[in-house]
């Protein structure tokens, strides 16, 4: 199995990387490189309004064996369900990994559809007086960005490939 990865701003790509590293599986970026014929893959695609991108362009060219989106949210049943219905994953394993937000690495466009849906979780933030350290750092994330991409959001996924044919 190798690993296949699309990213816009680096944190798939970091991860991609990180579990390549720690599973001694190769890395290819589905843009530029091409894995070796029917390889199965484990893809990892940024989420972009709820659907995972490069999926489907990586579920007509390989065979996938699960798939990873990684995206602003903490995670949560919430995200994953989310994600199941936005990208019609039915029954292919799905992990999701909080990756980060980097306002000044992508275009007008996605900075201002990021700041509508972040605008009320914002409002609220900035409304409080007193905020807890939780709070500051939620609203320092949505403002000017930040990452979350760490080695042991990976334990789920690397749980699961323990436990696949190699």
């Amino acid at each position: 199995m190798v690993i296949v990865y699309q990213s816009n701003t680096g944190f798939t790509q970091e991860y991609a990387q990180m579990l390549g590293k720690a599973e001694k599986m190769k890395v290819y970026a589905l843009d530029q490189d091409q894995p070796p014929k029917g390889e199965k893959v484990l893809f990892l695609g940024p989420l972009m309004a709820g659907h995972i991108s490069g999926l489907d362009e990586a579920n007509k060219r390989f065979s996938l064996q699960a798939v990873c989106g990684v995206g602003m949210s903490p995670p949560g049943q919430d995200v994953m369900n989310r994600m199941r219905r936005a990208n019609y994953l039915s029954d292919l394993p799905l992990f999701y990994l909080q990756g980060g937000w980097a306002p000044k690495k992508v275009g007008w466009l996605k900075r201002r559809m990021v700041n509508m849906v972040t605008r009320s979780a914002r409002k609220a933030l900035l409304a409080k007086g007193m905020r807890t350290p939780q709070e500051q750092e939620q609203l320092d994330f949505l403002v000017r960005g930040g990452s979350y991409v760490a080695y042991q959001n990976l334990d789920e996924v690397r749980t699961w490939l323990k436990n696949q044919p190699r």
